[in-house]
């Protein structure tokens, strides 16, 4: 009905609702290796992201945390960004519970734990590094920019 009463905002919801949204799994695996930052914001020292991802790795697969800046870089609206955020909670979850027996019973408990304390930074710290937009990037553009290295500054 909106539509009738003012014609042009029809073409402008049609084209945000209907865009399909580029996925991680677009990428060739060697885009996905090479994808990201590792695990923290583009502002911490380069030797203490490495340090904070390689700690991670004992618990999670840097696939989530990849993913994640995959949705950063594909951007949009808060609800977005919401979302990359409770797919990074959920990945680390699953992480966490993944890890095989006996070691798992050790590091599930402190997996659920840093799953947490990564969720909450990325909730509290992430608006910086999320490209909010009125449509999502297209793969093509994140292709773009990752092969000028651009996509290695997200959270």
């Amino acid at each position: 009905m909106l539509c009738c009463v003012y014609p042009h905002v029809a073409p402008n919801w049609l084209e945000i609702n209907f865009m399909k949204r580029p996925v991680f799994t677009e990428l060739t695996p060697k885009q996905q290796a090479n994808f990201g930052n590792g695990l923290g914001p583009e502002w911490l020292p380069e030797s203490l992201r490495r340090a904070v991802t390689a700690f991670a790795l004992l618990f999670f697969n840097h696939t989530a945390w990849r993913q994640h800046d995959f949705s950063y870089v594909v951007g949009g609206n808060a609800h977005d960004r919401a979302r990359a955020d409770r797919v990074f909670l959920r990945a680390m979850l699953k992480d966490s519970i993944g890890q095989p027996a006996p070691l798992g019973l050790l590091t599930a408990p402190i997996g659920f734990v840093l799953s947490g304390l990564f969720f909450i930074a990325v909730r509290l710290g992430g608006t910086r590094s999320f490209h909010y937009r009125n449509s999502h990037a297209t793969i093509e553009e994140i292709r773009n920019n990752q092969a000028n290295g651009a996509n290695k500054e997200t959270d």
